[in-house]
């Protein structure tokens, strides 16, 4: 299992916009690509830092991912934020609601 962490700051006046466009337009969608595992987002509305970990079954469904869908959500979520986030991709090392263990990770 591989992760996917975001982290970046929404604009404060457009954190509803973004729950919006986010919850609405994109998380069924990204919800629906193979390999999909689960999503977790944490939201402060006070400040707008967001950070986001999409878990993936294998190292090439995130990539597919990142090349597909992840390029519109970029480009339409992009305006909302203040500067650039940054995205990190790492092995699952444990998680116990998904039965991975460390050593036993993809």
């Amino acid at each position: 299992m591989v992760s996917r962490i975001i982290n970046c700051t929404i604009d404060p006046a457009k954190v509803d916009e973004f729950r919006n466009a986010l919850n609405n337009q994109f998380l069924p969608r990204i919800q629906e690509q193979p390999g999909f595992v689960d999503n977790i987002e944490s939201l402060d509305p006070a400040t707008g830092k967001f950070s986001c970990m999409t878990l993936w079954e294998t190292a090439a469904d995130e990539a597919n991912y990142e090349k597909g869908i992840f390029q519109e959500v970029a480009a339409s979520l992009g305006p909302l934020m203040v500067g650039n986030p940054t995205v990190q991709t790492l092995p699952v090392e444990n998680s116990s609601v998904h039965a991975v263990r460390a050593g036993v990770a993809a």
